[in-house]
């Protein structure tokens, strides 16, 4: 295609209905050119000002929407922002309008924009003016990727589940809405739904061009999620070597970080270096978020992290936007576990608050095993990290499940037994996912232990039990709850979340011994004797 093809803007208009099929098909090649070339804003404009001239019908005005939809998936969110904002200054109708509307509001959702709520109201209204289908299903996307942002999967799961991608008007929609349904999946830890998901052979009504390589980069990070570690970095690699034209920024930052995440594990440091540290140059915000889970893994390496002071840079984002996380949820974890090797207790805190957050919108095992894992590294409380362990054994999460197990053997208030019991398991099972690097960290561990007199000096004996063995934190709760106050009052008053708090008070009856708040209060008051 030439030089000034790809600047004629919208092709020349031709009514003859016999010429629109051809005439379709000469206007996305256009606008795939333009985007292959690095030229996605035009590419954006070539397509909007022929919805702007389109005098061919409804059927013409809905194809050229959803190919418009699929270029703003494939560029990062700044280019889409700016070429939606552009081709919005048109003279294009009012249900034009409003679908790009809600495309703009579901980019900043995705993002977790500051102005979302605001971007979303004025979608909301341009579509109940003059919206159709089109605009209502963006509109909804954009909702579920607010909830989603904010870490209510269930809000989300519902959004989504009201939308019809088998009419034809929604076809070019239809992998954009499988993928947000694959990863609310994959969120609520339904790995074995989510891998239906993502094997199911495409609706035969779906576009054969429309990109579907985030569906196979969705289809790693649950193989990342439940330990098909050798399957996850094959399926990797050999998508992101087919040079595949629908390989988005978003899919390609999603499998460079199942690569580096996989290689640590392997214990293949060097490797996982040379995979991650071209994405750390990207620092702009909110194109960096595109590249949040690969901090996610890096941060696990101070090589890499500590020069680009990623932690302070993931937390940021994490806080406008939970997203990331959503696909693998243990990584929240481990930046509390990066942040307390750090000392940085202020984004040790933050990520727990985060964790605990989500875990209270979204009450599933997996959520409130991570939070009860979080706070178990902030606080070091061997108790939420035991909670941790049990909860996550009711999952398919095992490479979480290890990690929280090699959590409890690392906690330095646990017994040497116990300790050892809990690295030995997190090696047998970091073993049987493929995780041979992971597999040795435990195994030292192990060894530090067994060489560890299993008798420690009396000062020592009471750790576990007692008022004494309470944590600052756990206090705090005690003292408002012996007080009277309900666990609702005591996560007001203390700032934090009710999921927190009824953790704690678990932790406190078994360091107490007790069973109800009446023995809770007769031991408090004992302590102020």
């Amino acid at each position: 295609m030439s030089e000034s093809s790809l600047n004629a803007g919208a092709l020349p208009v031709d009514d003859s209905a016999t010429d629109v099929e051809q005439r379709r098909h000469r206007l996305f090649a256009t606008a795939d050119q333009l985007r292959l070339a690095g030229r996605g804003m035009e590419a954006l404009h070539v397509l909007a000002a022929e919805i702007a001239t389109n005098r061919s019908g409804e059927r013409p005005r809905a194809h050229l929407l959803g190919r418009l939809a699929q270029i703003v998936t494939l560029e990062q969110p700044t280019i889409a922002l700016a070429g939606l904002r552009a081709a919005l200054h048109l003279r294009l109708d009012a249900r034009s309008r409003s679908t790009l509307l809600a495309l703009v509001a579901t980019i900043a959702a995705r993002t977790g924009h500051p102005d979302t709520d605001a971007l979303l109201r004025n979608a909301g209204t341009a579509h109940a003016a003059a919206g159709d289908q089109s605009s209502a299903r963006h509109l909804t996307l954009g909702r579920a990727a607010r909830s989603l942002a904010h870490g209510d999967l269930p809000g989300a799961q519902a959004l989504l589940a009201a939308l019809d991608s088998d009419s034809w008007a929604a076809r070019a929609d239809a992998p954009s809405i499988r993928a947000e349904r694959i990863l609310v999946q994959l969120g609520l830890g339904q790995h074995q739904d989510a891998r239906t998901s993502t094997r199911q052979a495409p609706d035969e009504t779906a576009w054969l061009d429309a990109p579907l390589s985030r569906l196979t980069a969705l289809d790693c990070l649950r193989m990342v999620a439940v330990g098909e570690l050798p399957e996850a970095a094959a399926l990797a690699v050999t998508t992101l070597s087919s040079g595949s034209a629908d390989i988005s920024r978003e899919v390609r930052a999603l499998l460079v970080a199942v690569i580096g995440e996989v290689r640590y594990r392997r214990g293949e440091q060097d490797d996982a270096r040379a995979a991650l540290r071209p994405c750390l140059a990207e620092d702009r915000w909110p194109d960096r978020t595109l590249w949040t889970l690969a901090f996610c893994v890096a941060v696990r390496d101070p090589t890499l992290s500590v020069p680009a002071s990623l932690l302070t840079r993931v937390v940021a984002d994490l806080h406008r936007s939970v997203r990331p996380l959503l696909p693998v949820p243990h990584f929240g974890p481990r930046l509390v576990r990066a942040a307390v090797a750090a000392g940085d207790t202020q984004a040790a805190g933050r990520v727990t608050e985060l964790v605990e957050l989500v875990a209270t919108r979204t009450p599933v095992p997996l959520w409130q095993a991570l939070a009860d894992q979080s706070r178990g590294l902030r606080d070091r409380d061997p108790d939420a990290l035991r909670s941790a362990v049990e909860r996550l054994r009711t999952t398919a999460a095992r490479p979480a499940l290890a990690d929280a197990l090699l959590d409890l053997a690392n906690n330095p208030r646990l017994r040497t037994g116990e300790a050892h019991d809990a690295a030995h398991e997190a090696a047998a099972l970091y073993a049987r996912i493929g995780a041979p690097g992971d597999q040795a960290t435990a195994d030292r561990r192990c060894a530090d232990l067994a060489a560890t007199p299993r008798h420690r000096p009396s000062s020592d004996e009471p750790l576990g039990r007692g008022i004494e063995a309470l944590t600052p934190a756990e206090e705090r709760v005690a003292e408002m709850l012996a007080a009277g106050a309900t666990k609702k009052e005591a996560a007001t008053n203390l700032f934090v979340s009710f999921h927190t708090v009824d953790t704690q008070l678990r932790s406190i009856y078994h360091k107490l011994g007790i069973h109800n708040r009446m023995q809770l209060v007769r031991a408090w008051e004992r302590t102020r004797r």
